[in-house]
């Protein structure tokens, strides 16, 4: 027990001693903990505030579209593993609300005991006796201002109708208000959704009605209950039968939460290995000056394991300070990084869980690591000769290299340089430990700003180089009069005609909806990218589609697709090429294909630089005929909030990954400058400047920094690459882009760290006290 005790003081002693060094791992650690927890406990909340509104409102698991629904819920309505079973129609029709006109979206309600329940916000449920209310979704009503009592307008096909909010309503079906998978980002006042007694839609939409079917399955539902259902609505008639998980809104939800758990575990992950890098040099460098202390233990009896667990014990007392203020701070940053994502999304229901589990997790990780980066120099210190530790040689004499034979001749090298480079390949521990903070360092700054410029560049991809129009606007026909009234409207320059029609392609039995514009052949206004970025051509006949469509349908260039449009006939049309869209999978064709079926006619507009977006708004839509109205860059402002949190990240990681490869190389730097301290002394009492030997251990720290660089941006790179992987989809296709800028920034981060962290250097250099060094080294 004594001997315990004494370690222990022994070792709070030297942590006091070396306060600086123990505090910069301390603070890295904390990070990594404080990031590991604050980002899996908020990915964890949000995953369960998302169930439980889909729990508490019975968001549907299946939901089938086409066919005759009363047949195709009667089919799996008694099937094993379905608790509820509804039907109900949903149609995509003009809407005027406050002077906007847009494309909204009217469903019908499903009842108090249905799929798909509404919940009341504010207000309350239209009233049955009267045909004029309707239930306004929560992020339409914000987006125009909405209250119960407020008037909209929907178009039948030929009247437009009057219609009264009774009340603000929250869907599951809408928790991030996506029209469609291939539509999940858009002009927020270019789209809305209404709810509406089930025997009213017909009344209030006319024809451009889908009939759908809802299913939600118990929670005891196997996978062979979930396929059987599937099949069964597929025989009954259904055209497309779409899954929780392929629900637009919920995918798009899930995909921000994919990308969100990755990063919860990686980025931690450089923090706690950064650490343990600079933990290891620092017990190294100890071991190595407590030799002579080691050898007076073990020739005094004491056992080896109590040596390696003292320098195990004095590796987790570096870290205990960083990991316990990393849970604490992590618990607070859960609250608030939860109640922000739920806030800014809109989810009705906010779960804030601070889990043992994780706080336990945590805890052993950053312990772990401590334990870890002391365990190798304990065990080399407890395999050290008695006798020889105790002479002073408890190290073998390494033979000269070649590379300091070498450099002897090197005359005409100045003589920091030569010094720079023996140091280099002497102390190849130090080294290896400064290269591998720049790595880690530059592989959280490239990840980082990889996924930053890469998602920037896939946006100025998609609407410069593919959606060029300005703004698209749905008319009630097509006519050379609205064709010269749009011209007429001061700041619009072009006008494209424009048909867009939903449909359903399928290919051997799997199905794929999305929407299928139709363009003049010459068309200006939209681009088409193939998949190795080049630029083609719409074809005359057959037509274009989204790479990620015809990778989920195991179709290529040249085969047949069978392509559905809503309320229509199914024809057969040749895939002539496969476009690489960063937002959404779409198909497109030549107008002068005609599919039939319900689809919207319109015209894509083109503005002067100097046009005023919202007066031109307002000019078009107050034109006769103009039914609805969607500009691009509004969804370009709506794709920026949908990612506010995700730049938020980046940019916390960028100021982490500077710090990062300061603390590395500051205390890799430190203690390089403390393992030679008795031969800076000789140096300084040989009467060599300060300034010399300063420029010396600056030359080697900021050469080895140089040294990681092109190691660290190959990883950076393949780091990046994976991180944009987890967003891949349907929804979202991003290229890594880096560009030359961001390495080059990123260089000039690491390298000013690692100049930054030689301020301490000549200090210290100042600060050796040589008569005291001579002593010592005479004992």
């Amino acid at each position: 027990m004594l001997t315990h005790r004494v370690l222990t003081r022994k070792i709070v002693r030297d942590l006091r001693r070396r306060s600086a060094q123990v505090a910069a791992i301390a603070v890295t650690v904390l990070l990594g903990v404080l990031l590991f927890v604050a980002s899996y406990d908020s990915f964890r909340n949000l995953e369960s505030s998302y169930q439980r509104t889909y729990s508490r409102l019975h968001f549907a698991d299946f939901t089938a579209s086409g066919g005759d629904s009363a047949r195709v819920a009667a089919a799996v309505r008694d099937a094993p593993g379905v608790a509820r079973v509804s039907v109900r129609t949903q149609a995509d029709v003009p809407m005027s609300i406050g002077g906007t006109k847009l494309l909204g979206r009217v469903i019908g309600t499903t009842g108090p005991d249905g799929v798909n329940e509404i919940g009341v916000a504010t207000g309350r449920s239209p009233d049955p006796a009267r045909g004029d209310q309707v239930m306004v979704e929560h992020h339409a009503a914000q987006t125009f201002d909405l209250r119960p009592g407020s008037e909209l307008r929907v178009f039948d096909g030929t009247t437009w109708h009057v219609l009264t909010a009774s009340g603000i309503a929250w869907s599951p079906e809408y928790l991030w208000p996506a029209r469609s998978r291939q539509e999940v980002l858009g002009d927020p006042h270019g789209f809305a959704v209404v709810f509406a007694p089930q025997d009213q839609l017909a009344r209030l939409t006319g024809s451009a009605g889908i009939g759908q079917t809802l299913v939600e399955m118990r929670s005891t539902a196997t996978q062979s209950d979930r396929d059987q259902v599937v099949r069964l609505l597929r025989e009954a008639g259904a055209i497309e039968v779409g899954t929780r998980a392929e629900q637009p809104s919920n995918a798009a939800l899930h995909e921000d939460l994919s990308g969100f758990s990755e990063l919860a575990v990686a980025f931690p992950a450089l923090f706690l290995v950064a650490a343990a890098v600079a933990e290891y040099v620092l017990i190294t460098r100890l071991v190595l000056a407590e030799r002579p202390i080691i050898g007076t233990m073990l020739a005094m009896g004491a056992r080896r394991r109590t040596v390696v667990g003292h320098y195990v014990r004095y590796g987790v007392g570096i870290v205990v300070a960083g990991t316990v203020f990393g849970v604490l701070a992590g618990f607070v940053a859960t609250s608030a990084v939860t109640a922000a994502y739920t806030k800014a999304v809109g989810i009705p229901d906010t779960v804030v869980d601070h889990r043992w589990s994780t706080a336990v997790i945590a805890v052993v990780l950053g312990l772990l690591t401590g334990a870890v980066a002391g365990l190798v120099p304990a065990v080399a210190a407890a395999r050290i000769a008695p006798a020889a530790a105790m002479r002073g040689d408890g190290t073998t004499l390494q033979p000269t290299g070649r590379l300091s034979r070498l450099t002897a001749h090197w005359h005409r090298l100045p003589v920091v340089a030569r010094m720079t480079v023996r140091s280099l390949a002497r102390g190849r521990r130090r080294t290896l430990a400064t290269m591998t903070g720049t790595v880690l360092a530059l592989v959280l700054i490239l990840a980082s700003v990889g996924m930053l410029t890469s998602m920037r560049s896939a946006l100025d991809i998609q609407f410069d180089r593919v959606e060029r129009e300005d703004a698209t606007v749905i008319t009630a026909m097509s006519s050379n009069e609205i064709v010269a009234q749009l011209h007429s409207v001061s700041g619009v320059t072009a006008v494209e005609p424009a048909a867009l029609t939903p449909v359903t392609l399928a290919a051997g039995g799997r199905s794929y909806s999305t929407t299928l514009t139709g363009l003049v052949p010459n068309t200006t206004m939209h681009g088409f990218r193939s998949s190795d970025g080049t630029g083609i051509r719409l074809p005359d006949t057959g037509i274009l589609v989204g790479a990620a469509a015809a990778k989920k349908l195991h179709v290529s260039v040249g085969d047949t697709l069978t392509v559905t449009p809503a309320l229509g006939a199914a024809k057969s049309e040749r895939l002539q090429g496969l476009l690489d869209e960063p937002l959404g999978t779409y198909a497109y064709a030549s107008q002068a294909i005609d599919l039939g079926g319900n689809g919207l006619h319109g015209y894509l507009l083109r503005f002067t630089s100097t046009a005023d977006r919202d007066t031109v708004r307002a000019k078009v839509t107050a034109l006769p005929g103009v039914l609805a109205y969607s500009d691009t860059r509004a969804i370009q402002h709506q794709v920026n909030q949908f990612l506010g949190l995700f730049w938020v990240f980046i940019a916390a990681m960028l100021i982490f990954g500077t710090l990062l490869a300061f603390t590395v190389i500051y205390v890799t730097m430190t203690v390089n400058l403390a393992d030679r301290t008795t031969e800076l002394a000789t140096l300084r009492a040989a009467g060599v400047p300060v300034r010399r030997l300063t420029a010396a251990l600056a030359a080697e720290n900021l050469t080895a920094t140089l040294l990681a660089v092109p190691i660290g941006l190959a990883a950076g790179y393949l780091a990046a690459w994976t991180l944009l992987r987890t967003f891949a989809s349907d929804m979202f296709t991003f290229g890594l882009c880096l560009g030359t800028t961001a390495p080059i920034l990123a260089i000039l981060a690491v390298s000013t760290a690692a100049a930054t962290s030689q301020l301490p250097a000549a200090r210290l250099l100042r600060r050796i006290d040589i008569a005291h060094v001579v002593r010592e080294r005479a004992q």
